[in-house]
């Protein structure tokens, strides 16, 4: 029987090690097929020179309070990696995709979170 992970506000706060490790443990129980869908952050979030103010300000403000944001991936790279780790990255929406899908004609004042990315991966 196939399975759906959600895996939603997690990833960014493991090691990268943390998060493959659980990529591998999916693939070892789930069978082909089953379907993990999560967030993460890319790697530029933690480059001073490539991310915005107000990811500096985030990240600070949750590293204040024991919280902190760790890791990113690398778009270049990331559905390779994933792939060695026995999944097909299906979709990966980006800040823009998702504030596109999500956030459009909204008047509260939400928008897409910068440098985060909603993906979609299956069990091969």
């Amino acid at each position: 029987m196939k399975s759906f992970f959600n895996w939603f506000g997690v990833t960014y706060f493991l090691t990268r090690d943390e998060v493959f490790t659980t990529f591998s443990s999916i693939t070892e129980i789930a069978p082909a097929g089953s379907i993990i869908v999560f967030d993460y952050l890319d790697t530029d979030a933690f480059i001073p020179e490539k991310s915005s103010p107000q990811m500096q300000k985030s990240l600070e403000y949750l590293r204040k309070i024991d919280e902190p944001m760790i890791t990113g991936f690398n778009q270049s790279t990331f559905a390779e990696e994933l792939a060695s780790l026995g999944f097909s990255l299906q979709e990966n929406l980006s800040p823009a995709d998702i504030e596109e899908l999500s956030f459009q004609g909204r008047t509260d004042g939400y928008h897409a979170y910068e440098y985060g990315h909603f993906a979609c991966a299956v069990v091969e």
